[in-house]
């Protein structure tokens, strides 16, 4: 996810310097990495099988980049 969010990640300024990463990839992650500290924390022993069912949209989803970066290019800088 955090690669994808590399890649996709939007120019706000005409400079260029200044980035934000889409809304959907920021509501995820935090759905993903809260996931993550109650497993690693021991308030989750498992998954429960409909966070399961997202964590394996999210994979399929994320690990698809932009096309850009599969062709090599590099269209946000």
């Amino acid at each position: 996810m955090i690669h994808w969010g590399e890649e996709n990640k939007i120019r706000t300024r005409k400079s260029g310097q200044n980035h934000e990463l889409p809304e959907r990839w920021a509501d995820d992650f935090k759905w993903a990495t809260k996931l993550e500290y109650r497993l690693s924390d021991g308030t989750y022993e498992k998954l429960t099988r409909n966070e399961m069912k997202m964590c394996n949209e999210l994979y399929t989803f994320y690990s698809v980049t932009s096309i850009s970066s599969l062709l090599g290019y590099n269209t946000k800088m």
